[in-house]
């Protein structure tokens, strides 16, 4: 097993909640943070089934899905067709990004290319269709058909630009993430 080394990332995270419960602490004492840890101890409940399925769903992606066939399909030799694969799961996967940053990491490293994971992480993002009700019925039609539309096409021309830009350079991505 891997030993676990924190990244700047996680320094930087742990730091600023040291700082706030310094803050917690000269407003209010061992009650205001206690409250604030509750608080926070409340919510990692209340999502932890959700990040339980997504880093599950992943793994069971990469073991299920064999390299080769991400690498036909998704890879950077995929081309268009990768990119508009990409974009479609994107589109269609239901979840915030507990859900699909996993399944994207799973990606990156059982062989999708960069194109693919821009195209897939950039879809989700403008096209979920998970958000359509909710755009139709608090934007109206025409608002929400303007902003797809306007949309439409920078997914895949996302994707096709960061292949073309630094398809070169996933596998040092790939050793970076771990």
């Amino acid at each position: 097993m891997r030993k676990w080394i924190p990244d700047r990332t996680t320094l930087f995270l742990i730091g600023v909640a040291l700082a706030l419960a310094v803050v917690a602490w000269s407003q209010g004492g061992a009650e205001k943070t206690l409250e604030g840890l509750a608080n926070g101890g409340r919510t990692l409940l209340s999502v932890t089934p959700l990040l339980l399925a997504a880093f599950l769903l992943a793994g069971l992606v990469q073991a299920l899905v064999s390299r080769e066939v991400i690498e036909r399909w998704l890879g950077s030799q995929s081309g268009w067709r990768g990119v508009l694969l990409a974009c479609l799961a994107g589109a269609l996967i239901p979840g915030g990004p507990y859900v699909y940053y996993p399944l994207a990491g799973a990606l990156l490293h059982s062989g999708a290319g960069i194109g693919a994971l821009v195209a897939f992480v950039t879809a989700k993002n403008l096209w979920s269709v998970t958000r359509l009700p909710f755009e139709f019925a608090l934007l109206g039609t025409q608002l929400t058909l303007i902003r797809y539309g306007l949309t439409l096409v920078i997914p895949p021309l996302l994707g096709m630009l960061a292949e073309a830009l630094f398809g070169r350079s996933i596998d040092r991505i790939r050793e970076a993430v771990g």
